[in-house]
């Protein structure tokens, strides 16, 4: 199993302790390129079960993710609420003033 696989299954799991996971979300944010990260984060951003420390982080990690692509996907932004659209708005915006 990769890291990814390894990182994917840390956040998705609801047993593990809210840190770790939040720790889990911040780590996939380094990694482009992998549909199943994006996947994964996407799942998590509007979870309302889910603590918001750790929506936040999933939302500011896809952002991440986005920058390092360079790939805007309206549709996906879109999918965003909360604390997770405003911490991937706010990087954002520090990383690219322009937008």
């Amino acid at each position: 199993m990769d890291i990814a696989q390894k990182l994917i299954n840390t956040l998705l799991d609801t047993t593990i302790d809210d840190a770790v996971r939040d720790d889990a979300a911040i780590d996939l944010g380094f990694i482009s390129n992998n549909e199943m990260v994006e996947a994964a984060l996407l799942s998590i951003v509007n979870d309302q079960m889910t603590e918001e420390m750790i929506r936040a982080s999933c939302g500011e990690s896809l952002a991440q993710i986005w920058l390092t692509n360079q790939k805007f996907e309206c549709n996906k932004i879109n999918l965003l609420d909360g604390v997770a659209f405003e911490e991937a708005i706010a990087l954002m915006k520090v990383k690219n003033p322009l937008l």
